[in-house]
């Protein structure tokens, strides 16, 4: 409710629930946010009642500007998290507009299992595996069946089955992408102005479908409704990067991390934007972040990895592949970094086996490879075959190195009109 407020800067779940229970050290927390206050709270069950006490405590030196207790039948909670938005908003003398009375996440039955269900996958799903991704799929699941009538819970299944789906389905990618399009149209269905169903109608227009103007529309619908979303920032930045459109992407993407400063998935989309536009040490740096957030998240040593072999430094590149998360990221960074082996006999095996074990899910992937190899022919014969199947990775066209070298070539150029994206202009020297 707080994010819905144009005045103020909300800080995210994700960043701020990293210091649960560091309540102590406050001016450190509101450095690490950029925020001049925060807000603590407390809850305790017994029984079928709960006792919520929320505070609001200046940053710089922890002292207590307003305090209140609320005691509750459990069954009130939901009101009670409405309750307590207005009062710190009227307490920071922040005037809320229109008449919302309740929070976007409340079910429709007060379902409070199904609401927990929710908050379970929130935390699984922003570990960025593919395990944790899966178990946040399983929490929604359960959220829905509690509820049926949880539009939100919907929208969020959506967004997690397309995550999975664009990011680690291997075998199952068309199952993943058609459980996120009947659960983005449940959520429409059922809530059809709440953001986080123009978010899940946005990214499942990222991918599968490749519309990416599509997508840009329903995310800056969702920013009308809650300018101070960050994720909704984030999509758009997503959507625009996919575009082409490098340097509104990064403006937007940097306003998301003022939002929500440790949210994972922005410092992807920040470190892919410094990538395209040449700026390696910068995204480099990026991508380190993003490991300090989450040090099990997948990608972020596949990118390291990639970054190294254009520095030519092979050792530090496999060091990166190594690190990888299990699966076919770890295989896809290995498989990268023996495209720099001195033996090509070791370089064409290890591609082979690869483009064998993943040739219906990874096209794009193996267009890299063999962008590495300097090898067009097969570079677009592959992209080609990454358009047929609409492969998540063309949402990272005009971003990736050694495909961007291709930048002037005929059939770049017609790929890049079929998706409706700017031809990137050469980036700058690193």
């Amino acid at each position: 409710m707080l994010a819905k407020i144009p005045e103020l800067k909300v800080i995210g779940r994700s960043s701020s629930f990293l210091f649960k229970g560091n309540a102590g050290d406050t001016k450190s927390i509101g450095e690490k946010l950029g925020v001049a206050h925060l807000i603590e709270g407390s809850v305790r069950r017994q029984g079928d009642r709960v006792r919520i006490v929320a505070e609001l405590i200046s940053a710089a030196d922890g002292r207590e500007l307003w305090s209140e207790t609320y005691d509750r039948e459990l069954r009130d909670v939901f009101a009670v998290q409405s309750e307590i938005a207005r009062a710190v908003a009227e307490q920071m003398k922040v005037k809320l507009l229109g008449q919302t009375t309740q929070s976007d996440a409340m079910p429709s039955n007060e379902n409070l299992a199904a609401h927990n269900a929710v908050l379970q996958a929130d935390f699984y799903f922003q570990q960025q595996t593919g395990e944790s991704v899966q178990r946040a799929i399983t929490f929604l699941q359960e959220a829905v069946q509690l509820d049926p009538k949880y539009g939100f819970a919907y929208a969020r299944l959506s967004q997690s089955w397309r995550q999975y789906g664009a990011s680690y389905a291997t075998d199952d990618a068309e199952q993943a992408y058609t459980e996120a399009r009947k659960a983005a149209e449940m959520a429409t269905k059922l809530a059809p102005d709440l953001v986080e169903s123009h978010k899940a109608l946005g990214w499942v227009a990222m991918t599968p479908a490749l519309d990416f103007r599509t997508a840009e529309k329903e995310f800056r619908l969702a920013l009308a409704t809650a300018p101070g979303d960050a994720s909704a920032k984030n999509a758009l930045s997503y959507a625009l990067t996919a575009q082409g459109r490098l340097a509104e992407a990064e403006q937007v993407c940097h306003e998301a991390i003022a939002l929500d400063p440790l949210l994972t998935v922005l410092w992807y989309n920040l470190g892919r934007i410094a990538v395209g536009t040449g700026r390696y040490q910068e995204a480099e740096a990026v991508f380190r972040k993003g490991l300090e957030l989450q040090p099990r998240a997948a990608r972020f040593h596949t990118y390291l990895a990639a970054l190294a072999l254009l520095r030519n430094d092979p050792a530090e590149a496999l060091q990166h592949a190594q690190l990888e998360s299990e699966g076919f990221w770890r295989d896809y960074a290995r498989t990268l970094v023996q495209q720099a082996e001195p033996d090509r006999a070791v370089a064409d095996s290890a591609l082979k086996l690869f483009s064998e074990k993943y040739k219906t899910s990874a096209s794009f992937q193996i267009a890299f490879l063999h962008a590495m190899r300097k090898e067009p022919d097969e570079v677009f014969e592959w992209l080609d075959t990454a358009y047929a199947v609409h492969d998540s990775g063309l949402t990272q066209l005009v971003v990736t190195p050694f495909l961007i070298d291709y930048r002037n070539d005929p059939r770049f150029i017609a790929l890049c009109q079929k998706l409706r994206v700017q031809i990137p202009a050469a980036p700058a020297k690193p």
